[in-house]
């Protein structure tokens, strides 16, 4: 019935209720709906970050990546073509089970070129551009238009909302997506357990049920029967035959659709196929952690043990000798070598087999296997042992240092060392997977009880030193290693003002600290360092290389080295004692690098800004992106450490 207003005849429909007004729950849809498609896409983010930083690095890696991230949903918002939902699915799961062998293969194509910057743009516009853009574009279309009461895009893909205001929907897409990927994804632990040949493939399981789900219903073939073989009849004149049942008859019975019955046959016997044929679309890369050593079987490498840890993939590897080898070799070829690997950053070995070398009358060091390993392969470690050589303090006059604090362990060169000096050794090393290997392979002697903390190194000195400082009755260190490098750069916390107050806090006040920092020598990240360091320390620094040849100024500016800085918070110059036999621990390396010291030394004044004003503190250390800059030049030395196929092996 009409009701009157104003004057006129209108009809007013009566007033919604909360189902007949879905608004609030459209919206919510939407928002489940485009939060549900986004959180694929940042664990594929995570996932292909990851997956690359064993072939490039953590620097190359990430210097672009974001670039096209940002690209790839760009890609998505101005893409003219709308597709249903059930076929977004399809091709989204198409390209995650295409995407382990592209993320590892493209990345290993790329990098035999040796062109850093080059080889990293090109992985990331082969593989993640168009990812991004494929798991992108059903949020992009999702947020143009939906069913008016279920939030979800209509089948026929949505409709188009204006050019601009799709754009602007990147820059959600890009903070979302990429925010998940470095802040959420990465604190989950039990992430580290899978491998990323399990992360892609079981999403691409996830969107082919999804897309089994969502198909919409279409007829099913049916099988015709044969037709029956017309029986004789008498001729005569037709009779149109006009009764219900005749007509009854001639209707074609309805054809059968793909109903959720069907439906969920069918996401069973995907699931059956699935789990069989998924291995056929893993990459080469191995199982983590690996369960027993695996032999190349055309190359001459060896892996251990490989484990995707707190730090990354740490590997341990050897470089086997040729067949035949004799067991003395002298020749210089470069072989019979264990490393320790941290993805694409080499934090230590020893020799092994034919080039095992030790002084007469010494033993070699030994793994818990039993095999004999020889000298450091890098003479960095062996120069960190100067600290013990330190004479310009009253302990280190009468040679009677007593306590070593040890700030990432690599594989315990130095710290074995003093430990077989008969130094009591702390070890603070973030990584346990770094320690296991230490201890399994590279012969590290056991520290003793509580003398181990796997933890984070600035976490820990700041509690030592506040229980220094309240009085607890802990010994303070006479020596102190500080070598915190990985995969291409340093953790840029503990290398601020404030880090080295609360470490001179633990240390003796006749103590020595040395820190090792890898870099090029003339750098604005160099400079940072050592300034740091001076400033912390009242100038009392000396800094010295670890090459085998001179390090002459000219080579400052590029030469990308170890730089070993040795202080103390001693007022007396440091000077050191001559090296003695004791000191060499039968190594014949540990008598060329500690018999060199003065011939090592680096000119500070050349690095250090005499201005004083570049010093790291926690508000101020623009560290971390100076050294991912360098992190290209350190990408090229690693490749000139290793042949490739060792890089591609882990």
């Amino acid at each position: 019935m009409a009701t009157k207003t104003n004057g006129s005849n209108t009809s007013e429909p009566p007033p919604l209720n909360a189902e007949e007004n879905p608004r609030p729950l459209v919206l919510l849809a939407k928002n489940a709906y485009v939060i549900a498609v986004l959180s694929p896409l940042s664990l594929v983010i995570y996932t292909y970050e990851r997956a690359l930083v064993p072939l490039y690095g953590s620097g190359p890696t990430n210097e672009h990546l974001n670039k096209f991230v940002i690209a790839g949903a760009l890609l998505a918002a101005v893409n003219p073509i709308a597709l249903p939902p059930w076929l977004n699915w399809l091709f989204i799961s198409i390209a995650l089970a295409i995407a382990p062998n592209a993320n590892y293969w493209v990345a290993v194509w790329t990098s035999r070129e040796h062109n850093v910057i080059l080889g990293t743009l090109k992985t990331h516009a082969y593989v993640i551009l168009p990812l991004v853009f494929i798991m992108a574009s059903p949020v992009m279309r999702a947020l143009d238009q939906t069913t008016p009461r279920t939030g979800f895009p209509t089948q026929q893909g949505g409709g188009n909302a204006p050019l601009v205001s799709r754009t602007l929907r990147t820059i959600i897409i890009f903070f979302v997506a990429n925010g998940l990927a470095r802040d959420f994804w990465v604190t989950l632990g039990f992430l580290r357990h899978l491998s990323e040949n399990t992360i892609y493939l079981g999403l691409a399981a996830v969107y082919s049920v999804l897309f089994i789900a969502t198909v919409p219903p279409f007829p099913l073939p049916t099988l015709s029967s044969k037709p029956k073989k017309a029986s004789k009849k008498i001729p005569g004149p037709k009779r149109k035959d006009t009764s219900p049942s005749a007509k009854s008859e001639k209707k074609t019975p309805p054809k059968p659709e793909f109903t959720l019955l069907h439906r969920a046959i069918t996401a069973a016997a995907f699931a059956g196929v699935w789990s069989y044929a998924h291995r056929f679309l893993q990459n080469p890369v191995l199982p983590h952690p690996l369960k027993e050593p695996y032999t190349h079987p055309t190359q001459p490498i060896k892996v251990l043990s490989s484990v995707q840890s707190v730090t990354g993939v740490i590997t341990v590897a050897e470089w086997l000798p040729p067949p035949g080898e004799q067991a003395q070799e002298t020749e210089p070829t470069l072989h019979s070598a264990r490393y320790l690997r941290a993805s694409h950053s080499i934090l230590g070995g020893v020799w092994t087999d034919g080039k095992v070398a030790i002084m007469p009358g010494e033993q070699p060091l030994k793994d818990v296997a039993g095999k004999l390993l020889g000298d450091s392969v890098y003479s960095a470690f062996t120069l960190q042992e100067a600290a013990r050589l330190v004479n310009s303090t009253p302990k280190g006059k009468k040679n009677k240092y007593e306590t070593a604090l040890v700030i990432g362990l690599g594989t315990g060169i130095s710290t074995g060392a003093l430990i077989r000096h008969g130094i009591d050794t702390t070890i603070v090393e973030i990584d346990p997977a770094v320690y296991e290997a230490a201890r399994t392979y590279f012969g590290l002697p056991d520290p003793g009880k509580d003398r181990v903390f796997l933890e984070d190194a600035r976490k820990w000195v700041v509690k030592r030193s506040d229980a220094i400082e309240s009085g607890a009755n802990l010994p303070r260190f006479d020596i102190v290693i500080h070598d915190c490098f990985s995969g291409g750069g340093v953790p840029s916390q503990l290398f601020t003002k404030e880090f080295l107050g609360n470490l001179k806090r633990v240390v003796d006040t006749e103590g020595v600290v040395v820190v090792n920092f890898a870099g090029i020598v003339q750098s604005e990240a160099s400079s940072l360092v050592v300034n740091t360091l001076l400033d912390s320390f009242n100038g009392n620094c000396r800094g010295f290389h670890d090459l085998f040849g001179e390090l002459t100024p000219e080579m400052y500016p590029t030469e990308f080295i170890n730089i070993i800085l040795v202080c103390t918070p001693s007022n007396t110059p440091l000077t050191f004692r001559k090296g003695r036999t004791s000191d060499y621990l039968g190594s014949y390396l540990r008598q060329h690098v500690l018999a060199s010291i003065e011939d090592r030394e680096i000119d500070l004044k050349a690095i250090k800004d005499d201005t004083g004003s570049k010093v790291l503190t926690d508000s101020n250390n623009p560290l971390g992106p100076l050294q991912d800059a360098q992190g290209g030049h350190h990408w090229e030395v690693m490749r000139e450490v290793l042949p490739d196929y060792h890089w591609e092996t882990y």
